[in-house]
């Protein structure tokens, strides 16, 4: 189990030797984090998120739809603007999965298939548009849509009771460097490629790569080892704890 005292440090380091990882350099997941399965009514918040963001644009976009084309009844209608929320979850979600994969391996692991998820929805809801025409199947996928493409990267669970709050802002605070470091890697390996093999400025850029693929590799390490101190493995561990 890490000590906070040995998390503090290692961010401190980082800190002082990286400061430009800990500006503008934002993770588009795990916005709240709960302990267990149910953290009482924190559970609601990413729900109430959602539907005050997302269902309102709904109604909003299906009324202008409505409007604009009346042809399309209100049904279409509603169903056009729940499918177009729809395929935004499908853009953007690719680009949280790969900050997940450059940042926590545990978290990419459980999350890897939601793209492939998002799309049977966004089918179904189009084949409902189609010919089923049901509002009960619109509302359920819109549901399924909104739990896939928000609430489960706005919400990490699984944390143990003893996690204390500063615990999961050191967690963070890796992942925020482990994303960083990756990006550096990027950018060090695109200006290799366009720079002259055996040339000044590549033989100076390739210490550095080396240097960030290693602080990448140790950042990784350490986020995998404070998630094992911090979270449950997965649902069964969990269930298997609170049965002892």
């Amino acid at each position: 189990m890490i000590k906070d005292q040995q998390a503090a440090l290692f961010l401190q380091q980082l800190k002082l030797q990286y400061p430009a990882a800990f500006k503008r350099n934002y993770l588009l997941y795990s916005m709240m984090k709960t302990k267990g399965l149910l953290d009482n009514l924190k559970e609601l918040i990413p729900w109430l998120l959602a539907a005050m963001i997302f269902v309102s644009i709904s109604m909003s976009l299906g009324a202008y739809l409505e409007n604009a084309w009346p042809d399309l009844g209100r049904f279409r209608a509603q169903g056009l603007a729940v499918l177009s929320i729809m395929l935004f979850f499908m853009l953007i979600t690719p680009i949280v999965i790969k900050q997940m994969k450059h940042s926590s391996v545990s978290l990419y692991r459980q999350l890897r298939h939601t793209p492939a998820k998002l799309a049977g929805i966004i089918l179904l809801q189009a084949i409902n548009i189609a010919y089923i025409e049901s509002s009960f199947l619109q509302s359920l996928l819109f549901i399924l849509a909104m739990n896939f493409g928000f609430v489960r990267f706005y919400k990490e669970n699984l944390f143990r009771e003893h996690s204390s709050s500063h615990q999961r802002y050191y967690l963070q605070e890796t992942r925020r460097v482990c994303f960083w470091s990756y990006k550096q890697v990027l950018k060090i390996q695109c200006r290799l490629f366009f720079s002259k093999r055996g040339s000044a400025k590549a033989q100076r850029l390739k210490p550095q790569l080396e240097h960030l693929q290693q602080l990448h590799a140790d950042a990784l390490r350490f986020e995998q080892r404070l998630c094992k101190s911090l979270k449950h493995a997965d649902v069964e561990t969990y269930l298997d704890g609170m049965m002892k």
